[in-house]
């Protein structure tokens, strides 16, 4: 458990082995029926043997190894084991995203943006990769035979301290411009500290997150194991297949914390039968955090009214405002209420927060507020100067759990991190988030940048549009955005070029299903609404970008002249 200033995740999993034993662990549901088990004492034990395996084959601290396993506690282990040996890891998408050369690219290229010398997997992952890892010279290591090899007493702690990388977080989709958040052992201690868990022996964590997801990741296994809480995870497929059974299991399992994306109360709203609301009690809860994506007041409310008879109340909802460069910026803290207030419309298309009822009135969540050893500043994007209290500007944070900066990227580091305001001490990052502060709690109410949330995966606009155009030598500049209200999640618009299409054979509703189910499959997308246009269609910048906001804005107001539109909600007409 962490005790001092100077531990890293290392000393902390140590502390927690030796304090807590096999007593407390993680639970991991592959299905609601197979259930493994793996206690802090032994979790320490597999990770020394890991650690020691490493160094025998000659890996030494400050090196990076790629972990992409099929599920389970096989993550902790190897998460764990990298640490113990000094290293870090990055942590690769591998579980239901795809099969064979795309799957293989994937893995690939985030193991050589970050340098790895290594990928660590098992022999699941391998049968499904092909060979693009060996053709770029990055070696397979399988997880079952470090544990073979190593000696978990031979094993002696790695020279590294708080400001070691523990691991880099490459955003889904981000291969076209890798940007890898560097998480110091500080940074990822500074969080697991964080008040707003009641973390702790006497805490039970639930979740379901993907493993390579900062949420399953760090809410799943790190934390946990780091402050001793008792953990229960379920593979992230069993979520979708029944929503419900994540509740099930934070009622069977008495879950005081756990947390999941807007979707995922929405889902459980949704399937959710009278019989099994019956059978649940969340009385048990103190936080359930709703993050990774905007928090919505009709689905807070709906989740509400639906789960009633469980014992579930409005304030035991917890909002949180979060990124994987900052971790936690903001969160209504346990015990506080959860606060959704009314605003003038109008009043906010100005960039003004202005408290209203009744017509023309916007409902918002608020995010909460800050811990009290971090700043967040609200700063007019434009003039890089602080806002007043009700004035909606960019978010800047500054605290313990902010990362240094990018992995090998000065470039984006320096955009990003490290900058200053007047009359205030600490180096700030800019989110690229809009918010504004107002009665001491914050209003998330939009993003500078233009990346996609989908179902708590960020997803890079330009990657979208850079993958559709590999499918067709007819697609030309596109347009990605995320869609409210559509049939479709994601909405792209793309330039085809009448000779490329006219000699490949292919009509452009033929071509439109193509890039559908392409890119639904190579990115996982929900859904995907596609317009092809002609050459020259789409708004530019003077200097020839295509504009996506307005391109998204034109095309839903019916302005925008298609060759094809579909998954797009119908344009209302006219009076």
């Amino acid at each position: 458990m962490l005790t001092t200033d100077t531990d890293t995740l290392v000393d902390a999993l140590r502390d927690t082995a030796r304090s807590l034993g096999d007593a407390h662990g993680l639970t991991y549901y592959t299905t609601p029926d197979d259930v493994s088990y793996r206690g802090y004492a032994e979790l320490d034990r597999r990770a020394r043997t890991i650690a020691d395996a490493l160094i025998r084959r000659g890996f030494r601290p400050g090196q990076i190894v790629t972990i992409g396993l099929t599920a389970g506690l096989d993550w902790a282990d190897a998460a764990f084991g990298t640490l113990y040996a000094g290293l870090a890891f990055v942590p690769a998408p591998v579980a239901g995203y795809g099969t064979g050369a795309a799957l293989g690219e994937r893995v690939a290229s985030i193991a050589q943006a970050a340098e790895s010398v290594a990928f660590l997997t098992d022999p699941g992952v391998v049968a499904r990769l092909g060979d693009e890892l060996a053709d770029r010279g990055i070696a397979s290591i399988l997880l079952e035979d470090l544990l073979a090899e190593g000696d978990p007493d031979a094993w002696t702690p790695p020279p590294i301290d708080r400001d070691a990388i523990a691991y880099l977080l490459y955003t889904s989709g981000s291969t076209g411009d890798p940007k890898g958040v560097i998480a110091t052992h500080g940074t990822v201690a500074a969080t697991a500290d964080s008040e707003i868990f009641r973390n702790g022996p006497e805490a039970v964590m639930v979740g379901w997150s993907p493993m390579h997801h900062i949420m399953g990741l760090l809410l799943n296994v790190v934390i946990p194991a780091v402050n001793g809480s008792q953990a229960v995870i379920t593979a992230t497929e069993q979520f979708q297949r029944r929503p419900v059974f994540w509740l099930q299991l934070i009622s069977r399992h008495r879950g005081t914390i756990s947390a999941g994306g807007n979707f995922a109360f929405a889902l459980c709203t949704q399937l959710a039968t009278d019989e099994q609301i019956a059978e649940l009690d969340l009385s048990c809860v103190e936080s359930l955090f709703s993050g990774s994506e905007p928090v919505r007041p009709e689905t807070v409310s709906a989740f509400l009214e639906r789960f009633a008879p469980t014992g579930i109340t409005r304030d035991q909802i917890t909002p949180v405002m979060g990124m994987t460069e900052a971790q936690l910026i903001t969160s209504k803290f346990p015990d506080e209420e959860l606060v959704i207030r009314r605003f003038d419309a109008s009043a906010l298309e100005a960039g003004r927060l202005q408290p209203a009822t009744g017509e023309g009135t916007v409902e918002w969540v608020s995010c909460g507020r800050a811990r009290s050893d971090t700043s967040v500043v609200i700063v007019d994007p434009d003039t890089l100067l602080p806002v007043d209290d009700g004035v909606v500007g960019e978010i800047w944070v500054s605290g313990p759990m902010v990362a240094p900066g990018y992995f090998r990227r000065p470039d984006a580091t320096a955009e990003t991190f490290g900058h200053s305001l007047p009359g205030r001490e600490g180096s700030y990052m800019r989110t690229g988030d809009l918010a504004a502060w107002l009665d001491g709690q914050l209003y998330v109410t939009g993003r500078l940048k233009e990346m996609i949330i989908i179902r708590g995966r960020n997803l890079y606009p330009a990657d979208i549009e850079m993958a559709a155009r590999a499918l067709s030598p007819a697609v030309g500049i596109g347009a990605a955005f995320e869609l409210q209200d559509h049939p479709s999640a994601v909405g792209i618009a793309l330039e085809i070029d009448p000779d490329e299409l006219a000699a490949s054979g292919e009509d452009v509703d033929g071509l439109a299903a193509r890039i559908r189910a392409g890119l639904t499959a190579r990115i996982s997308l929900p859904s995907l609404g596609v317009a092809l246009v002609a050459p020259g269609v789409l708004p530019r910048t003077p200097t020839g970008k295509v504009r996506r906001t307005p391109t998204r804005t034109i095309l839903e107001r019916g302005e925008l002249d298609t060759l094809h539109l579909s998954g797009f909600r119908p344009v209302p007409l006219s009076v």
